[in-house]
């Protein structure tokens, strides 16, 4: 562990270092689940399963607990998300600030990002990254999880601006990339006053971008998972300079007030079970402006660098007993990298007068219990479900066609009833190998 991480906690802390220390050496890492309310609530899923533990205090949806998530169908079936317990402390907070036009620029691996579509009730999350390797574990959170107003893109903040984004969103996400010392128990990670120091410069380039992107009025959580202050509450004193006001929050049991700044917050391993955090909830206020500038039930198409964005649109394409509602983005030039999204809305219907369809694995997360039916469902058991995971093949009767495989109610992905060559009834195991255990 490097000198310089223990003498800069030594002089953060003060007369609580003996006990940080103490915490670090001695107590355990937690994990903990946060429920997908997209799809269950946190008392049904209690009732469902006995995996989660106890409650997280800095987060209604979040439970300790020590499942191995790969191994468990209820994981695969998007019921839950695995995210360090200080990690869901920040989104949990800034619920009320969050608006229908939302950018999380930093976004993979997507925790929180699903988190914050999980709050919103309509709208859109764009879900970025600059790190295209990043991306497809992105992705795979979102489609697992159900997330459909979803769009993912590739880009700097930077380019998000230059390419017409100035001033469009309502919320902001920036999860900094920062030297990650408040990880330290979990990666052995270099650190050093010049590592510090990069960090902040490369925050602060971020947030000079940011805060063009944000309409006055809309709001911005900015977070980072270390503890020095220059990544911290002097970037909140930088944006303050920009016109940018801290908003008040109540101070939740296991947080701390930022040093010299009673607006941000800090997790500390001794004062909560969890690793270090940071964030700060942050108001745009140039020219006195406070408020949302708009409806909340707006419904407008708008550009962003001639690229059109339709802000509520319903794939044409889909056929469901209840219809899916699905944001798109459609750009007609170069600057911001957008991908197809999610898939959650690819379903190819023939014909109308039939019930065939080809539906895509993604969509099969996107439906809800009564949704499923829609398509023809067979019920797997706790065996067979962890067969299905693992990309094995069924054997069990059931009505010809492509179905969704579904356990306690929930979809899995597809499976395909057939023959086997003794001309026994089998189910086609169809989970993407990309995704089975």
């Amino acid at each position: 562990m490097p000198d310089y991480f223990f003498e800069q906690l030594r002089e953060l802390l003060g007369g609580e270092y003996a006990d940080f220390k103490r915490a670090y050496d001695e107590k355990p890492r937690h994990k903990a689940l946060r429920v997908n309310t997209k799809k269950i609530s946190p008392d049904a899923f209690l009732r469902l399963t006995d995996i989660a533990a106890r409650r997280n205090p800095l987060c209604e949806n979040s439970f300790y607990t020590a499942v191995k998530p790969s191994l468990d169908p209820l994981y695969h079936a998007g019921l839950y998300y695995m995210q360090e317990p200080s990690a869901s402390a920040a989104v949990a907070a800034f619920a009320p600030f969050i608006g229908m036009r939302v950018l999380d620029l930093c976004s993979a691996p997507g925790g929180k990002a699903t988190q914050a579509a999980a709050y919103m009730r309509g709208g859109v999350i764009f879900c970025n990254d600059v790190e295209q390797k990043r991306i497809a574990a992105l992705r795979e959170n979102i489609e697992r999880l159900g997330i459909v107003n979803a769009t993912l893109t590739r880009a700097t903040a930077a380019e998000y601006v230059r390419y017409g984004g100035e001033e469009w969103f309502d919320t902001l996400i920036v999860d900094a990339p920062c030297s990650g010392g408040g990880m330290m128990r979990y990666e052995n990670v270099p650190l050093s006053a010049e590592i510090v120091a990069g960090c902040a410069k490369r925050q602060r380039e971020i947030l000079d971008s940011a805060a063009r992107l944000l309409q006055n009025g809309g709001y911005m959580l900015y977070s980072t998972c270390t503890f020095s202050r220059e990544e911290n509450e002097d970037n909140i004193e930088y944006m303050i300079g920009k016109g940018f006001a801290p908003v008040d929050i109540p101070l939740r049991d296991g947080e701390t007030r930022g040093i010299g700044m009673p607006d941000a917050r800090r997790i500390y391993p001794h004062r909560f079970d969890g690793e270090g955090h940071f964030y700060c909830v942050l108001q745009k206020r140039v020219g006195g402006v406070s408020g949302l500038p708009f409806s909340k039930t707006e419904k407008t198409k708008e550009h962003i660098g001639g690229a059109v964005v339709d802000c509520i649109k319903t794939d044409g394409a889909i056929l469901l007993p209840t219809d899916i509602a699905r944001i798109g983005v459609r750009t007609v030039r170069r600057g911001i990298e957008v991908y197809d999204g999610v898939s959650a809305g690819r379903c190819a219907v023939r014909d109308r007068r039939s019930r065939s369809a080809e539906v895509s694995h993604a969509l099969t997360h996107a439906l809800s219990r009564e949704q499923v039916t829609g398509f023809g469902a067979v019920e797997l058991s706790e065996s067979d479900a962890l067969k299905y995971i693992r990309g094995e093949e069924l054997a069990a009767d059931a009505p010809k066609g492509t179905l969704v495989a579904t356990y306690k109610g929930y979809a899995l992905g597809l499976v395909k009833s057939a023959r086997s060559g003794t001309g026994e009834p089998v189910l086609k195991n169809l989970y993407p190998k990309a995704l089975r255990v």
